[in-house]
């Protein structure tokens, strides 16, 4: 293998591929990240076994072949390198050159054919959705997912996709995100499967073309995401999501719409004052007369902010885990936003005032 590439385009690579590297030391051929030129192309590929990425970039290939390099050391070197041509050549089996100016680099590699094949995922149906669109999806929903992984279900999102819609459920048990979306393509039969948010959280950082198409390809048990130069394979989780239809209230007997950034604003500031050893600081709210007050007392002090709503239904005094009340209003895109309640021991739901395709549920702190 020899070829000559940019710093930069190296770099996008190695970034690029650098979460699928596996961290463990148990197999040290899956620390690494393998180089193939082919094709006026340099392809970058790493796998932990659990998810593999594959990136390629642009490259004058003066001589195809292949490189396995360690992944931490290789992407050093090529962050210290100074934005000039770089010149790889594999000048033996366990030696690969990098060149540039009048200087050289020499890295051991490894064998190339020990590196694990990322499979190919050709499933009986493919969802392809606008990479911009799909971004916004995670983003809105992968953080209410759980991160006990003794509970790998949880840690994963539910993903259902019909005709043309595309729906993202997360829930750590104790609150719920859903997200819907419209998809390029039509489905003729519905498409179900649990992703992890891990991978889901790698794809949304990788994602930087809007006007991309994203394509996902499924088998029994691997999912494929392909867009722009870039492809993700996972496996998806085993298991029966819980069905959340169930838990979403129809009714509600306190109705009220806010602002969100003040709300936002306002439980950063009260959370403040949750005792330092209460992992669930909780803050409590109070509705009526169209006014909002959201309260916190601990031995660090107390504070109350009052905050103008508008109100329909009866009054109300609740409470919750500051945290999860204020991941919602982070991540909201709406300038106004709702909140039902079915009473004090009933969960609360969340939604943007004007839009039905994102909805947060969240259970009360009994206090």
């Amino acid at each position: 293998m020899r070829i000559t590439a940019t710093k930069e385009n190296l770099l996008f690579a190695v970034s690029a591929v650098q979460k699928a590297v596996s961290t463990k030391q148990t197999m040290p051929i899956l620390s690494c990240i393998k180089l193939e030129a082919r094709q006026n192309s340099l392809y970058f590929s790493a796998t932990d076994l659990e998810i593999g990425i594959e990136c390629f970039v642009p490259a004058e290939i003066i001589e195809e072949g292949s490189s396995v390099v360690p992944a931490r050391h290789f992407s050093d070197i090529v962050r210290k390198l100074p934005d000039v041509p770089i010149i790889l050549k594999q000048n033996s089996e366990s030696e690969l050159l990098i060149i540039y100016n009048e200087s050289q680099l020499s890295l051991r590699t490894l064998i190339t054919a020990d590196f694990p094949k990322i499979a190919e995922v050709d499933g009986e149906q493919e969802i392809q959705i606008q990479a911009l669109v799909f971004k916004q999806m995670i983003k809105q929903s992968v953080f209410a997912a759980g991160v006990d992984e003794g509970r790998p279900l949880f840690t994963g999102l539910l993903c259902e996709a019909e005709k043309d819609r595309i729906r993202l459920v997360a829930t750590d048990t104790h609150r719920l995100a859903l997200r819907q979306g419209e998809i390029s393509n039509s489905l003729e039969k519905e498409v179900s499967f649990i992703i992890p948010a891990k991978m889901l959280n790698e794809l949304a950082r990788l994602m930087y073309e809007d006007d991309e198409i994203c394509t996902i390809k499924l088998t029994r048990n691997l999912s494929s995401f392909r867009f722009a130069n870039i492809r993700i394979i996972c496996r998806l989780l085993e298991g029966q999501f819980p069905n959340y239809h169930q838990v979403i209230p129809e009714k509600y007997s306190s109705k009220l719409i806010t602002n969100t950034k003040t709300i936002k604003e306002a439980i950063e500031r009260i959370s403040l004052f949750g005792g330092a050893n209460d992992n669930s600081n909780t803050i409590n709210i109070k509705i009526e007369n169209n006014n909002m007050v959201i309260s916190s007392r601990s031995d660090l002090g107390q504070g109350y902010e009052k905050i103008n709503i508008e109100l329909e239904g009866e009054p109300l005094e609740i409470s919750f885990n500051a945290r999860y009340l204020g991941d919602v209003f982070k991540i909201l895109e709406a300038e106004q936003a709702t909140l039902e309640f079915g009473g004090p021991l009933s969960p609360c739901i969340v939604r943007p005032d004007q839009g039905m395709n994102f909805l947060y549920l969240l259970l009360p702190v009994r206090t």
